[in-house]
């Protein structure tokens, strides 16, 4: 049976939300193919306070922090016995939730697959099929994306030439990664009934790593960037990409939220807090025009299970209003033993 350790990885780590998601969409691969064909153990997790690549890929190879910080969500630190049964009660709330909320619900007629992205085979060897007995799956935050730079690690798509990486495995082989913040905006404004076919123009405030995957991605799928003022500027080769009109925009990134000069109807902050109040008054939260990071979270996760990290379970992972909406309890969980 194949293993997986996990880290998220970067400065700061202590609110993140992306171990409680890992939990949640592992438990239900479990129960929809059980364990024998899902073929895959969660081993650890653990919070990487860093802020180099180095310390992250050590991480790797050693499995261990020297000293676990404490996970916002618990106020004890991450790994140990509070945190770990606090965890598993939280993935256990969310996995009573068999159905999405009905406010999350795609506008459209169907939901968005979360179907890997093709891959230039030519360009770069093909994933495995499947999980090797030793895997390591990491995810990047700031100020990590624009790190890695490594001859030893083969990535999927642009993100090393954009200095974009978010996501990185370690099949048992060889390390991998890709950029997968601009997959998770694409599918997310597939989901809001947003089509590709049209080239439609997203409206991008930041010059940042994620900013970076985001514009990207968003013209490689048929779309055209307005570039906001922001207070980082896009790198020049992907900037003279970007020539949608602001007046044209229909969904909006502010990836820096002091200025948030992007504008459209519909508007994503990438940042999240930790809420307060019942799980009601959460659910409302979450609801547009203006969209809590947490839908971010979400869409980019499910592009890193469907892209790197499982490409062969991408046709059954969870939906992003199922996910969101069992994150969501999870987290009322947490928030309820605080």
């Amino acid at each position: 049976m194949g293993e997986v350790r996990y880290a998220i990885a970067g400065h700061p780590v202590n609110h993140s939300l992306s171990p409680l998601l890992l939990g949640l969409v592992h438990a239900r691969m479990l129960d929809l193919l059980g364990k024998k064909e899902f073929n895959l153990k969660l081993k650890n997790t653990d919070l990487v306070p860093t802020t180099t690549i180095e310390d992250a890929l050590a991480w790797g190879y050693a499995g261990s922090v020297p000293s676990a910080p404490d996970w916002a969500y618990t106020n004890a630190p991450f790994g140990k016995f509070r945190t770990t049964g606090l965890l598993t009660k939280a993935i256990e709330a969310g996995m009573a939730v068999e159905d999405a909320d009905d406010r999350f619900a795609p506008t459209g007629e169907a939901a968005v697959s979360m179907a890997a992205r093709s891959v230039d085979s030519g360009r770069t060897p093909s994933l495995p099929t499947g999980f090797l007995s030793n895997e390591i799956w990491v995810n990047l935050t700031s100020p990590l994306k624009h790190q890695l730079s490594s001859t030893a690690v083969s990535a999927i798509d642009d993100s090393m030439s954009y200095q974009s990486v978010n996501a990185l495995r370690w099949d048992g082989q060889g390390w991998w990664c890709a950029g997968l913040d601009g997959a998770g905006v694409v599918a997310l404004a597939q989901h809001f009934g947003i089509s590709f076919s049209s080239h439609p123009v997203l409206s991008l405030c930041g010059g940042g790593g994620a900013a970076r995957s985001v514009a990207s991605t968003w013209l490689e799928a048929g779309g055209q960037v307005h570039v906001a003022e922001s207070r980082r500027a896009l790198p020049d080769e992907l900037l003279a990409r970007c020539t949608g009109s602001a007046k044209d925009a229909v969904f909006g990134v502010n990836f820096d939220s002091e200025i948030a000069a992007a504008q459209a109807p519909l508007l994503l902050n990438p940042a999240y807090a930790s809420f307060e109040g019942n799980v009601e008054s959460m659910l409302d939260a979450m609801q547009t025009p203006h969209l809590n990071g947490r839908w971010m979270l979400v869409a980019q996760h499910l592009s890193c299970w469907a892209t790197l990290w499982a490409p062969h379970l991408a046709h059954i992972l969870p939906s992003i209003d199922l996910l969101l909406t069992q994150l969501i309890h999870a987290e009322a969980l947490l928030h309820s033993y605080a």
